[in-house]
């Protein structure tokens, strides 16, 4: 089980779907399938959106929008059927910085993680992706995530694949990232530090 001060934005959007009764998830769907969307996008057709669960609801709209702009839409079309609490819980980010702040946090004056700081560097650089993965298995990833990333052939694309799922990480689960990064490439992160 993933932990739970660690949920990404796909389980915090996985576990809101959850939320809603048969009949609002129902609703919900619908209004999917008739919001306003931003140039470039296109709705889901509701033929496609009436038979999926939250798990498959939470995956077609991340692939279709992205996981920021899948947020907003998630959160537009649950404010249309007055659902605003939850939509909140959506939008309002979480409280980073104020939980689990350790050496490679980001610090109050905005200075960005380190895993953030040096994404382009740790993506060219680092060789154990698959050692990484096994470290932050079921604290920070789940099996399906962990595959996504393993199904990569090259180890920077594994990292990219990994980064996909950084950006929605809060500071509790960086700092596991850095602190796996500081047992496997240990050389790397003091070269990188010392930057």
């Amino acid at each position: 089980m993933v932990n739970v001060g660690c949920r990404s934005r796909r389980d915090l959007l996985l576990g809101t779907l959850e939320q809603l009764e048969e009949e609002k998830l129902r609703t919900f769907k619908d209004k999917l399938s008739k919001v306003e969307l931003k140039e470039g996008y296109g709705r889901i057709p509701l033929a496609r959106l009436t038979d999926v669960d939250p798990p498959a609801l939470t995956d077609l709209l991340l692939s279709s929008y992205g996981e920021d702009y899948g947020i907003e839409v998630a959160a537009g079309a649950l404010r249309a059927i007055s659902q605003g609490d939850l939509a909140e819980r959506l939008v309002v980010p979480p409280r980073a910085g104020k939980e689990g702040a350790g050496e490679g946090s980001s610090d109050p004056k905005g200075v960005p993680h380190f895993v953030d700081q040096h994404r382009e560097e740790l993506i060219q650089r680092v060789t154990a992706v698959d050692c990484i993965l096994d470290k932050l298995y079921d604290s920070v990833l789940n099996n399906e995530q962990c595959q996504r990333v393993k199904s990569e052939s090259t180890n920077p694309d594994k990292m990219r694949k990994l980064y996909e799922l950084v950006v929605s990480w809060d500071n509790k689960c960086k700092n596991q990232f850095y602190d796996v990064l500081k047992t496997t490439h240990r050389h790397l992160v003091e070269e990188l530090e010392g930057k």
